[in-house]
């Protein structure tokens, strides 16, 4: 049963921008400021991936530990402040899996498939700096903007 809320879902690419300060950033917090009167939704999935960029930029080195906790401790209390969390469901993960099957969303990967399905369902603008992601959820009927 698909709801229906207001606002947009943010992409994972836009946080990592915003806390990792990285060539991105300039355009994520335009667009945040932009976005102050939306509401803003984020899943576990996010939560996960930027946990994974973060450590993955640690064990290369670029990242001391301490920093990294930061950023993850900075990430949590700007979530608890400003992004409301949405649970991925189990139909997320099926329509997700039908679009990456689907020849007419090519390169579309797992994950930015299931950030898309949640998008969807919630019927969100899904938010993202990924052209090719912004790319297929307009082949796929799905409200996206790009940020960039």
């Amino acid at each position: 049963m698909s709801e229906s809320r207001s606002g947009c879902y943010v992409d994972t690419c836009l946080l990592v921008s915003l806390f990792h300060n990285d060539s991105g950033y300039s355009a994520a917090v335009a667009w945040l400021a932009g976005a102050a009167a939306q509401e803003l939704w984020i899943s576990h999935w996010v939560l996960l991936e930027f946990a994974s960029a973060t450590a993955v930029r640690h064990r290369r080195g670029e990242l001391e530990a301490a920093k990294a906790a930061t950023l993850q401790s900075e990430l949590e209390a700007f979530r608890a402040e400003r992004l409301a969390l949405l649970e991925p469901r189990a139909e997320d993960f099926l329509l997700a899996r039908t679009w990456v099957q689907r020849q007419s969303a090519p390169g579309l990967r797992a994950g930015a498939a299931l950030h898309l399905a949640m998008a969807h369902r919630q019927k969100l603008t899904l938010v993202s700096a990924d052209q090719a992601l912004v790319a297929a959820a307009q082949q796929l009927q799905t409200q996206a903007e790009l940020v960039g």
